[in-house]
């Protein structure tokens, strides 16, 4: 779409309102000086609007940005306009934008000369995730003069995709939901070190990998010897993980407009939490059609993350088929999430005892008792 508008400014209105008045009393009254400059006006804003036209054509924008980007993290693309005339000049050139989520990226071009580009980079966030393949823009000047607003809509072709924010779920970093206490009976591993304790001296039989080389360079220039780091003792976590996504209720509540995304917030931040622990997920997801989705490599975690990008909430999700999942994974640890309250869906699925239900409210305010201010003062006396 390349669609052009012209629009009278306050001024041009003005003008070409004074133009026509003068013309027509010049004419009534037979005065040729009121009837020229009538006419003059007149001619004046039909050359505006042919310039002003002319300043628009052939000015293409692009934009610079990746193709898949992270919501709620900034951005600073490049923004360039193109004027590819090959003798008129463009002046006071603006460009919108219009991105996911009423996300507006506009610049201005004070000039650009003929066979040659104006580039500007304008930081952008855009706050959730989406998924688009062509962009609005709109290219916007007053030139010349200010009596019109011309404005040439037309899409950029630019496929972009904003991974979903990711929020790690508080049961995951509260108490170790993932430890060998409360899941006993899965795989564990072991080959990795635990939390930086300190540096000690070395001595026989220390690995090469735990010389701490900038301490031990300044033993040794004391005549002292190699340093090792010292770590705490490794922690164990399971080889795999599942994590179910489902859009469930038993009684058919109903649901905060936010709480799907804020759903599939907790799904990213889950997934990347578990693969910063070297853990090997599926996912499992009726948004998905229970196709399981792994996790395991960088192209299939960016893939997963590109497919939470466009979900859409799956309706009618029945209790059979979560229980279905559950059955397949039963003796594997999994994290169930959903955007409905956990009193709504827990305690009516058969939850494994390596399962670990997530709370889409996460934080819970306790009933306070309400005092007057006079038993406040009363209790402070």
């Amino acid at each position: 779409m390349n669609k052009f508008e012209a629009k009278l400014a306050k001024r041009g209105s003005f003008c070409l309102s004074l133009s026509l008045v003068m013309t027509t009393t010049g004419i009534i009254l037979k005065d040729a000086i009121f009837t020229t400059l009538g006419v003059s006006g007149i001619t004046l804003m039909i050359c505006c609007y042919i310039l002003g036209r002319l300043n628009l054509s052939n000015i293409t924008p692009k934009l610079s940005l990746p193709n898949r980007i992270h919501a709620n993290k900034r951005y600073q693309p490049a923004v360039t306009l193109t004027n590819a005339r090959n003798l008129i000049d463009c002046l006071h050139a603006k460009l919108y934008i219009a991105l996911p989520h009423e996300v507006l990226l506009d610049c201005e071009a004070r000039w650009i000369p003929a066979n040659s580009s104006a580039t500007r980079n304008v930081p952008i966030l855009i706050p959730h995730r989406s998924a688009a393949l062509d962009l609005a823009c709109k290219i916007v000047s007053s030139f010349p003069l200010g009596l019109f607003l011309f404005s040439k809509r037309k899409y950029i072709h630019h496929p972009l995709t904003v991974y979903p924010r990711p929020i790690t779920p508080v049961e995951l970093l509260d108490h170790g939901s993932l430890d060998q206490s409360t899941t006993p009976t899965i795989t564990m591993q072991s080959d990795y070190s635990g939390e930086p304790k300190g540096i000690r001296s070395w001595i026989p039989g220390d690995p090469a990998k735990s010389i701490h080389w900038p301490a031990s360079a300044r033993s040794l220039a004391r005549e002292g010897q190699l340093s090792i780091r010292e770590f705490e003792p490794p922690g164990f976590f399971p080889e795999t993980c599942a994590i179910v996504f489902h859009s469930y209720s038993h009684e058919r509540e109903m649901m905060r407009e936010d709480s799907f995304e804020r759903a599939i917030s907790l799904l990213a931040g889950t997934i990347h939490h578990l693969r910063n622990l070297n853990i090997e997920i599926t996912v499992h997801a009726d948004c998905l059609g229970w196709m399981p989705q792994k996790a395991k490599t960088r192209a299939e975690y960016y893939e997963l993350l590109a497919m939470l990008a466009e979900v859409e909430r799956a309706k009618g999700t029945e209790q059979h088929e979560i229980d279905t999942i559950l059955t397949k994974i039963n003796h594997d640890p999994s994290i169930l999430i959903s955007d409905m309250p956990i009193d709504a869906w827990a305690p009516y699925l058969t939850l494994p005892h390596t399962s670990l239900p997530i709370d889409i409210e996460q934080i819970h305010f306790s009933n306070r008792k309400v005092r007057s201010a006079k038993d406040a003062l009363t209790k402070t006396a």
